[in-house]
């Protein structure tokens, strides 16, 4: 493919101030959309089947034959794609080095029917987390280890942040995140015969001797609400 043939842009093109106030969290984001860059990130988003809206390449960027496959293989699909210099991809960039590949593409909104319920389930809540990196490194033992979903209550930062998104190594792509008020998650969890676990250092239980043989949700939860949490006839470990 002749990348030339792609349309051009620059700092002031709409697409890249789109590409920044998305990844900033400078404007509202109705449609969910998240910033990627890179190869692997790319190549996982495929992988997941998310919605590429945008795709930004630079030639002189791209490292070997897989990193030209893949910009071939989405600018040949029909997305709207940018060809953009050495300069403006470090710009936009996070990255010291660049591999000349950078996506906007629409994240999955999951709902509670997406937690796939059986005999026994296991899901994590998190409540009040801030930094988006030990949430998303939450997010990848959680899905390594076999949990069926991840709920956030009093969110404190997006599933679309980018550290979020790199330290989930693509966990946030594939399994359910509900993003939920406390009292609608307590109310889900106890409809659907939950018992929930919080953790406490005071606790008079030690983790490693719960009883986690039927549905268990495991909450995360901050000093404010775990009352709530403790009280949905829950148990501190």
């Amino acid at each position: 493919m002749d990348f030339s043939e792609l349309t051009p842009a620059g700092m002031q093109n709409p697409r890249i101030k789109q590409y920044l106030s998305i990844k900033q969290n400078t404007k509202s984001n109705p449609e969910n959309l998240a910033c990627l860059e890179g190869l692997w990130e790319l190549s996982t988003a495929l992988d997941a089947r998310l919605d590429v809206r945008a795709f930004l390449v630079c030639p002189e960027l791209l490292k070997g034959d897989a990193g030209r496959q893949l910009a071939e293989k989405i600018a040949g699909a029909g997305v709207h794609s940018y060809v953009v210099s050495d300069k403006v991809m470090r710009r936009i960039s996070d990255r010291e080095e660049p591999d000349g590949l950078a996506a906007i593409v629409q994240l999955r909104r999951w709902e509670w029917h997406d937690i796939q319920l059986r005999e026994h389930n296991r899901v994590v809540v998190l409540d009040a987390l801030e930094i988006p990196g030990n949430v998303g490194t939450i997010v990848r033992c959680a899905d390594s280890t076999g949990v069926d979903g991840v709920i956030i209550t009093n969110r404190r930062t997006r599933v679309s942040h980018p550290k979020l998104i790199h330290s989930s190594m693509g966990s946030s792509f594939t399994l359910p995140l509900i993003e939920a008020r406390v009292g609608d998650a307590i109310a889900w969890l106890k409809a659907h015969d939950f018992a929930i676990v919080t953790t406490d250092t005071d606790a008079p239980l030690s983790y490693r001797r719960a009883d986690y043989r039927r549905r268990v949700a495991a909450a995360c939860a901050g000093r404010a609400v775990q009352a709530a949490w403790s009280d949905a006839k829950g148990r501190r470990t």
